[in-house]
């Protein structure tokens, strides 16, 4: 109780602050200050498991138009169920012309490495694996944009991912229920308060080719952590998640004989999208770390009229490359994301969600991960 009890003070005393910090730009005259936030109230049915309530997110965020036809933002999230406060800074950044591009330096989403995962571009609620495999966190940097309309190009430096884990058909908060029915895959993450000690550089490059399709390539490249090739090879277990199935640590690393220190990502996407209500998107990753090579993609369809109700279904696939163990980390991930977004008014909706989660283990056993959630998205 006085955790929340804190964590609420400390969301208040940010919400407060940011918009006193509004308030006194727009004292000195700067123009279209907004604040504007959301909420994503769900309920949530595991497999074998009783319903149960999440408030999933509450978000905050202050715009500035600022001169010389500059931008400042700062959002930040607060997750009810997090350890800790709960509190995410999830953007505050400076974005500017230069040339003619625009430069934005702080920290926000990737926007120069695939298709940016925002809430809008996504389609279902969750992320899905292959975001979080590669796309789903926030990067701390500099990022350079030039769009002509035709072509975009985007150049990126910033401080490294560090390796960790994301779980599929878990109930945020749930620990119990997580324990037996959610599996960890490997993903790229900018662990809060352990930053990677290496820099890393991106780059995407994509064209409109017409009738309503456009394509895009990306690479990252960067140099594995220190600490997480020591993870990598087993000196500790921070790249060894609990097994759902056993209920214990798993005694195996993923690559006990792993040298390599480079990181090298290439990505290609598409989407397609017309004035008819059929949209899709694909999305292919190659990944190399240290010397684990794997990869992972994903098909996105959806159908978006003008009124009424919307609908979506994504197909992702994360593919180790390697023999499965008792680790996790060395499963393959399929999954299925079903998803109906139902228009109540204005910046209200309820979106229904399915997730069919499948995985190769090591004896052959599935684990108990499939997820529904009915959410209730709410923005002011």
């Amino acid at each position: 109780m006085k955790r929340i009890f804190k964590s609420a003070i400390i969301l208040s005393m940010v919400t407060i602050s940011m918009c006193a910090a509004a308030a006194a730009m727009a004292a000195d005259a700067v123009p279209g200050v907004q604040i504007h936030g959301y909420m994503q109230n769900r309920l949530y049915w595991g497999e074998d498991s009783n319903a149960q309530f999440r408030s999933e997110r509450i978000s905050v965020s202050a715009a500035a138009d600022l001169p010389d036809n500059a931008k400042g933002y700062v959002e930040v999230y607060y997750h009810p169920w997090a350890p800790a406060s709960g509190l995410y800074l999830e953007s505050a950044y400076y974005d500017t012309p230069v040339g003619s591009g625009r430069l934005r330096v702080g920290k926000g989403r990737n926007i120069t490495f695939g298709l940016t995962p925002s809430y809008g571009n996504r389609k279902t609620s969750n992320y899905g694996i292959v975001a979080e495999a590669f796309t789903q966190d926030r990067i701390q940097g500099a990022q350079y944009t030039v769009d002509s309309g035709r072509f975009n190009l985007g150049l990126g430096v910033e401080t490294g991912y560090r390796l960790g884990t994301r779980s599929i058909g878990e109930i945020p908060g749930d620990g119990t229920y997580a324990a037996a029915h959610s599996v960890p895959h490997l993903s790229f993450r900018d662990v809060p308060g352990s930053l990677s000690s290496t820099l890393q550089y991106n780059a995407r490059a994509s064209a409109n080719l017409g009738a309503g399709l456009r394509a895009g390539a990306s690479v990252l490249a960067g140099t594995v952590d220190d600490r997480d090739l020591a993870s990598l090879q087993g000196t500790d277990t921070a790249l060894r998640p609990r097994n759902p199935i056993t209920g214990t640590t798993p005694t195996t690393a993923i690559g006990p004989g792993f040298t390599g220190k480079g990181i090298l990502v290439s990505g290609l996407d598409l989407t397609y999208k017309r004035t008819s209500p059929l949209l899709l998107q694909g999305e292919l990753f190659d990944a190399s770390v240290s010397d684990l090579d794997y990869g992972a993609w994903s098909l996105t369809a959806g159908w978006e009229p003008p009124q009424g109700w919307k609908f979506y279904a994504r197909y992702g696939v994360q593919d180790m490359n390697i023999v499965p163990t008792n680790n996790p980390l060395t499963w393959d991930t399929r999954q299925v994301s079903l998803s109906a977004v139902q228009p109540l008014r204005k910046a209200l909706w309820l979106q229904y969600e399915y997730e069919i989660n499948t995985e190769e283990t090591d004896t052959g056993s599935k684990v108990a991960d499939n997820l529904f959630f009915v959410e209730l998205f709410s923005a002011f």
